[in-house]
């Protein structure tokens, strides 16, 4: 009988291991080391978490920054822990969480791309609107 109790709960054990093995952590990852042109905390306002993102409008800068347009005024630039793949022509992009989204735990998804996995959002930056977000994918698509 002892057998009979302890063999379901050998499989559900290794079960559990499993499980735990195959699922993608949600813990952040180190961050890594951006390169120069992305360190603006001292011209930009760093924003620690965004809330309720509704319709989304994304504008492409470089191979790892994005622009999100939340609404009418406000603006936000978006610096990937690490460069895209290439990028498709009219790529969907779309977040991991549009209700709190929040730096070194957040992803952003580009449709097509290779990678499944996402794109961890590094930093965040608040823009003052429209004319600051045509200055800053100047200045980066120069460098």
């Amino acid at each position: 009988m002892k057998v009979m109790i302890k063999i379901p709960f050998v499989f559900v054990l290794l079960f559990m291991i499993v499980s735990c093995a195959t699922t993608q952590s949600t813990a952040p990852e180190e961050p890594s080391n951006l390169p120069e042109k992305y360190r603006l905390d001292d011209e930009l306002e760093p924003v620690e978490k965004i809330f309720t993102i509704r319709e989304p409008r994304w504008q492409e800068v470089d191979e790892q920054s994005i622009i999100l347009r939340a609404d009418r005024r406000d603006y936000y630039l978006f610096v990937l822990r690490r460069p895209m793949d290439k990028m498709y022509s009219n790529p969907r992009i779309a977040l991991s969480n549009k209700s709190n989204v929040t730096p070194g735990i957040d992803r952003v998804y580009v449709h097509p791309s290779v990678n499944r996995q996402g794109y961890v959002i590094e930093k965040i930056y608040r823009l003052k609107g429209r004319e600051q977000a045509e200055e800053i994918k100047e200045r980066f698509r120069e460098d």
